[in-house]
């Protein structure tokens, strides 16, 4: 009986010693913001909810494991149950192991030298982990690429700068991120630059200054590949024929084209090209001119082909004004022209002597020559070899009669005029004029236009 006693009591003993030793609380702990920003030096949050069983007391909380805890110590009254804030900070030596979850042991410990002992996971990060970066895709046709921000903790970034670059714009503004808050950032996109980038991946450098702290995060977005080629053609004129035709890769990938323009074989005589083409070749009756070429993005091909309908107009009068000229000179009866020389007189006067040359190129009969005197002038008594058979100084006319000329007969006919009145310039004479008949048919046929141009010397003579 003894023997079964004596264990008994050492059980009892036992257990006793055990209640005395340990802390009569109700503990349990809430993260708030887990994260340490060893960056910003920013700790991590706790709730720790107690609740006293006992007696009121002081605790002590704290860490051996190169953890600072605050606050150091809190106080309880009997029964009292109090939400507590805690801030962990680990020391130095455990910054470096960024993004690495570490779990630890806390211990609180009374005013008796009671301990209990509880766990916390901290995560000790960077300021770039704060946040996620997201951009989206974009093809060329995108006016904006939408960039979502995420903030990864529960964490106010109050009043935080953030700058964004890339090959397709440029971005920056100060602004706040509540906790867990996700932005999206709507920027404008560089139309000229998208336009000449190809399609795929390129690089986006987003910087965050807070605090004095600068961080760099670089993400990846994509350019999605797209063809397309934008074509122009344009056609003016009536005379000046012009023809512009225009393709343009406005995608984001190489791609070929092809341009064709098509003349038929009068026109392409006429028509000039603001470049070679690759190739020409013949359709038919038609002249085709090709152009191809590897366009890269933002690149364009033009073309221009101008057809001159004035060269062959031109041409064409030509022809026209030989053909006539040929033919009067076949087919006219009668050559009249005259001719001016200037005349040095004794008085000093202004003297002329007009030559009228008559060529019959057919036998024509009945001719009367008729030439007419400029006003300001008068006629000199004295004639060439042929008087004219009528001479009216009234209305300054005067007239030959031939009876008939043979064929390639050359009849000359010539007078003096003079002027007291000097004469300064271009001094023009009336045509002259012979009516004939060939044949019984009477015809008229006129002489070329003459003149004579009078300009003084600097020393004053007359030229």
């Amino acid at each position: 009986m003894k023997r079964m006693v004596l264990p008994v009591i050492l059980v009892l003993i036992c257990l006793s010693l055990v209640f005395v030793s340990a802390i009569n609380l109700e503990l349990y702990s809430k993260p708030v913001q887990n994260s340490v920003i060893v960056d910003i030096n920013e700790p991590a949050l706790f709730t720790l909810h107690v609740k006293s069983l006992g007696e009121a007391d002081v605790f002590e909380l704290y860490s051996l494991v190169g953890i600072d805890i605050t606050p150091k110590q809190f106080s309880l009254g009997a029964g009292e149950s109090k939400d507590i804030s805690i801030s962990v900070m680990p020391q130095d030596f455990l910054r470096s192991k960024e993004d690495i979850p570490i779990t630890f042991v806390y211990k609180i410990k009374d005013s008796k030298g009671n301990i209990i002992e509880q766990s916390l996971s901290i995560n000790i990060i960077g300021l770039d982990s704060s946040f996620t970066i997201q951009p989206e895709s974009i093809n060329p046709k995108s006016e904006s690429i939408t960039v979502t921000m995420k903030n990864n903790l529960n964490y106010e970034f109050k009043d935080m700068k953030v700058v964004m670059e890339s090959a397709f714009f440029d971005y920056k503004d100060t602004f706040t991120l509540a906790p867990k808050e996700v932005k999206s950032i709507v920027i404008p996109l560089d139309k000229e630059k998208t336009s000449k980038l190809q399609a795929g991946n390129y690089l986006m450098d987003t910087e965050i200054n807070y605090k004095n702290k600068r961080t760099m995060i670089q993400n990846q977005m994509n350019f999605v590949e797209q063809e397309d080629i934008e074509t122009v053609e344009t056609n003016s004129g009536v005379i000046i024929r012009k023809a512009e035709i225009s393709k343009k890769n406005i995608g984001n990938i190489k791609k070929s084209v092809s341009v064709t323009v098509e003349r038929n074989l009068v026109s392409y005589l006429f028509t000039t090209i603001n470049q070679d083409p690759s190739r020409s070749e013949f359709n038919g009756l038609n002249r085709v001119y090709i152009w191809e070429k590897d366009l890269s993005p933002g690149e364009e091909l033009n073309v221009r082909a101008t057809t001159n309908w004035l060269y062959p107009l031109i041409i064409l009068l030509l022809i026209v004004s030989g053909g006539v000229l040929i033919r009067k000179s076949l087919y006219t009866d009668v050559i009249l022209r005259k001719k001016v020389s200037f005349i040095k007189t004794k008085g000093g006067e202004f003297a002329l002597k007009i030559s009228i040359v008559v060529k019959a190129k057919r036998f024509i009969e009945r001719i009367k020559i008729t030439d007419r005197l400029p006003h300001i002038v008068e006629l000199y008594d004295k004639f060439g070899a042929v008087k004219p058979d009528v001479v009216d100084r009234k209305n300054k006319r005067l007239e030959w009669n031939i009876e008939a000329m043979n064929e390639s007969e050359s009849r000359i006919f010539s007078y003096i005029i003079f002027s007291k009145i000097g004469v300064v310039g271009t001094f023009e004479l009336p045509n002259a004029y012979a009516v004939y008949e060939r044949e019984g048919e009477l015809k008229e046929v006129f002489s070329n236009k003459s003149y004579y141009v009078n300009e003084p010397k600097k020393d004053g003579v007359k030229k």
